[in-house]
């Protein structure tokens, strides 16, 4: 059995505060990259206990090389650095079922730590065929058109509630705090949240093995539309050919597969992203 780990960073155990998941703030940023760690060793440590035979890990935070390859055991393959077609969900593809691990709530969201869609600087609201999502909502897609569940997500309290919602009550959650707003939460132990993290993996890997883990379900053609933090973000998105614009400061783009989504998210993000308002 194969099994794919998108780890972010902004969900892991004992992470509040921006300064943790950002290269220049270089203290608390290895801190954060320790506690990622962490929260994956713990899910490879149950997966593998559980059956998994392979896994693939896609380090999906930020810059994307936060993982230490020599700190891995031999059954798991790491895919490293960016740009990444697929960015977070890259590589998913052939995989038995997918974990989304030390994940955040999408843009908005109250009493969820780090709470953003793809781009904190950029990005204010994104729709997929009309439902807000966030990162978990647009992976969980391409994951869907691969046929892929999605057996666990681990992260604060809001990003489980926001994963279980989108994907039911078959899929496993683990929640390693509880956001208490942007920036504050109430922690669990690292040594509390490995245990429940690594249960909660096996538990997922049981799940696939019975056929019980959600896929996300969802209908073609789709639709994509983003919603930017200011309208000179959108007015350099709307110029890309094939897309069409809202309003202000919102752009849709429609097509036949999320792996195009998913590409043109990428695109979008980054191009407004480069824009200082």
């Amino acid at each position: 059995m194969k099994i794919y780990i998108s780890v972010d960073m902004e969900g892991a155990t004992g992470i509040v505060s921006p300064l943790h998941v950002r290269a220049e703030a270089v203290n608390e940023y290895a801190f954060g990259c320790t506690m990622q760690y962490h929260d994956l060793k713990a899910v490879v440590e149950g997966a593998l206990e559980a059956g998994a035979t392979e896994i693939l890990v896609n380090d999906s935070h930020a810059r994307m090389i936060n993982i230490d390859v020599s700190q891995l055991p031999k059954e798991v393959r790491l895919i490293s650095g960016t740009p990444k077609a697929l960015g977070m969900i890259e590589g998913v593809q052939g995989c038995d079922g997918a974990f989304f691990i030390a994940y955040h709530a999408m843009a908005g969201t109250p009493e969820a730590v780090l709470d953003h869609t793809v781009s904190g600087s950029s990005v204010f609201n994104v729709t997929l065929n009309g439902h807000n999502v966030g990162e978990t909502g647009l992976n969980a897609a391409v994951c869907a058109e691969h046929h892929i569940p999605v057996a666990l997500v681990s992260g604060d309290a809001a990003a489980c509630r926001e994963a279980l919602a989108l994907l039911g009550s078959n899929l496993i959650t683990c929640a390693v705090k509880e956001g208490r707003s942007n920036s504050c939460a109430t922690l669990l132990p690292p040594s509390v949240s490995f245990s429940l993290l690594k249960e909660a993996a096996k538990k997922a890997v049981a799940s696939i093995q019975s056929k019980k883990a959600p896929v996300m379900k969802i209908a073609t053609p789709y639709s994509l539309e983003i919603t930017f933090k200011y309208s000179r973000q959108c007015d350099e998105v709307s110029y890309v050919p094939g897309v069409i614009r809202v309003d202000g400061r919102t752009v849709r783009m429609e097509g036949s597969t999320m792996e195009e989504m998913r590409h043109w998210m990428g695109i979008a993000t980054s191009l407004a992203g480069s824009i200082k308002p």
